[in-house]
Formats: structure tokens, C-alpha cells, sequence
């Protein structure tokens, strides 16, 4: 059994790690800003972020392999001055193919549907339906690219965002730079066996529907970048990745009604936009991140 596990990581390596020797099966982190005041007001709220992320890819054979997962993630803050909590929910799942086409190319074909709301009195009317297409060019073992599109309905309307990978690994595998623009970026460098410090980038926007008075009256509409700077220890024989982050998150909520929607999203660009918001909040604040991986490294496997 372990061996069947070791051959089926191995495998899956070059399709969803680019050159990386390295799964990441399992994450998990939990971040917190400082207090954050509304704009025109003196009133402060703090904002609670919670993720998760499985990938569980299944070996069909040395040219497909069949990707699944979940990823959840939440929001705790207050969208109105003197309001009670906010809370916002998403579920996203992960289905389709990885596709070797040829010694350098490859593809992730994947179908995204997700839950997005306040979860109040959850309906059909909270399901989102999105795909991933992305073709990777991998030009040796340290350096590779990828171009691809994703697109995903949202409460506001349709949204569709191009999307540019890069990986470098120098050859003494101590410095690195991921990217997946323009979602994030991560470059990090390796100080002893155990330990490593890096810089990182995350770009995340999603709507979400709003119960007011058991009534689906609103939607949230969400945008934040995070910039920060981290520490990462790795323990259990290098199996877990245990990071502290801190940086500067940018954040934006604005609350529109129901029925007001745009025709086209773009990146930032807005097509048949008059919407007028009921709230519009801008912040930017410190903040202190904790995060967990699970990596199976296949390192030793090669060997």
C-alpha cells in the first residue's frame, strides 16, 4: 500500500507541483487583523480570516490524472458601524483532469462550483458555478510558465480573470519563486535544513449573499490584498510546514442590493457598472497570520 501511495504521488508530481519535489496535500491557517476603523467613522472591527484546502489526485494513468478537493474558507468582521458580526462562508470544490501532452506541456482542465452566502437558509441561489483552464510549459527542471483562464459566476454577475504562472528553483534548491498572478506569488529562500524565509503576495476577491430579517436582501462583494513576510519551521521528519506571516492586508467591502448587477468583470475592469452601493468599506491594517501544511516530499523517492 505504501508503495502504490509513493508511486501515485510520484506521478502526480509533474502535473501539479510544475518542478517542485513536493505535494501539498493538506493546508490549514488562521489570520487576524489589528483593529480596522469603517471610513467617516471612529468605530473600529476586527477581521478574523479562516482556510482550509484539500487535494486528493487520483492516478488514472501516466498521461491523465484525475484532480479533486475542497477548499473552505471565512469571514468575521462587521460590515456596518454598531452591527453585529458578519459572517461570510465559501465552499468551493475541485474536479477534473491533468493532461500530460507532451514531455513539456501540459494542462489543469478543473470544473469549480461553489457555495458562497452568509450560510443563512442556504438555497440553490448560493451555488456558483466556475472552471479553471490552464496550459503549463515546463522548460527543465528549475524554470517553466504557464497561461490560463478561469472564470466563475458571481452574485454580481460574470467574472473572468487571465491567469500567468512562473516557477524558478535555482539548482541548489534554496531559493525559489512561485507564482499564480494574479491570485499569489511566493518567493522564499532556504537560511538551514529546517527552516526558511520568504515574502508572499495574496490577491482574493468573492461575493457573498446577505440574510437581513430572514430575507436575501444584499450581497457582498470583497476584494483584499495581502502582502506579507514569513517564518517557516518544518517538523515530523519535514512531513509539516508550520509558518507565522506577518504583513499588510488592503481590504474592500462593498454591500450592493440584490437586484443591481454588472454585465462583464474583467481583472478590475467593470463592463455596465451603475450600480450604486449601500456600503462601502475601505480598509487597510496589520496583519498576523498562522498556517499549517501537510507536504509529502518525493525527494527521497527520486533518490
Amino acid at each position: 500500500m505504501k508503495k502504490k501511495l509513493i508511486l501515485l504521488l510520484f506521478l502526480v508530481l509533474p502535473f501539479l507541483g510544475n518542478a517542485q519535489e513536493y505535494i501539498d496535500l493538506f493546508s490549514i491557517n488562521y489570520g487576524k487583523s489589528q483593529k480596522t476603523t469603517f471610513e467617516d467613522s471612529s468605530i473600529n472591527t476586527d477581521i478574523t480570516t479562516f482556510q482550509t484546502n484539500i487535494i486528493l489526485p487520483i492516478v488514472l494513468n501516466e498521461k491523465y490524472i484525475a484532480v479533486t478537493g475542497v477548499n473552505f474558507s471565512s469571514y468575521n468582521l462587521q460590515l456596518l458601524p454598531n452591527s453585529e458580526n458578519n459572517h461570510l462562508y465559501s465552499t468551493n470544490l475541485r474536479a477534473g483532469l491533468s493532461v500530460k501532452h507532451s514531455e513539456h506541456w501540459s494542462g489543469i482542465y478543473l470544473f469549480l462550483p461553489k457555495v458562497a452566502s452568509d450560510y443563512i437558509n442556504l438555497s440553490s441561489e448560493d451555488i456558483y458555478l466556475g472552471g479553471l483552464a490552464l496550459l503549463k510549459y515546463k522548460r527543465n527542471e528549475s524554470f517553466g510558465y504557464g497561461l490560463g483562464l478561469y472564470g466563475s459566476s458571481e452574485a454580481y454577475g460574470m467574472s473572468v480573470v487571465p491567469i500567468v504562472t512562473f516557477y524558478y528553483h535555482s539548482p541548489n534548491k534554496r531559493f525559489e519563486i512561485n507564482a499564480f498572478m494574479p491570485n499569489d506569488a511566493d518567493i522564499n529562500y532556504n537560511l538551514t535544513d529546517k527552516t526558511r524565509v520568504g515574502l508572499d503576495f495574496l490577491g482574493h476577491g468573492n461575493s457573498y449573499k446577505l440574510t437581513t430579517d430572514n430575507v436575501r436582501a444584499n450581497y457582498v462583494e470583497n476584494n483584499s490584498i495581502d502582502f506579507s513576510t514569513y517564518v517557516q519551521r518544518s517538523v515530523l521528519d519535514k512531513k509539516i510546514l508550520l509558518r507565522l506571516k506577518m504583513g499588510y492586508s488592503l481590504n474592500q467591502f462593498r454591500v450592493y442590493p440584490i437586484d443591481q448587477k454588472l454585465d462583464l468583470q474583467i481583472l478590475a475592469l467593470k463592463f455596465g457598472d451603475n450600480r450604486t452601493p449601500i456600503l462601502d468599506n475601505k480598509s487597510n491594517t496589520l496583519l498576523l497570520k498562522l498556517e499549517a501544511i501537510y507536504r509529502f516530499d518525493l525527494s527521497n523517492v527520486k533518490k
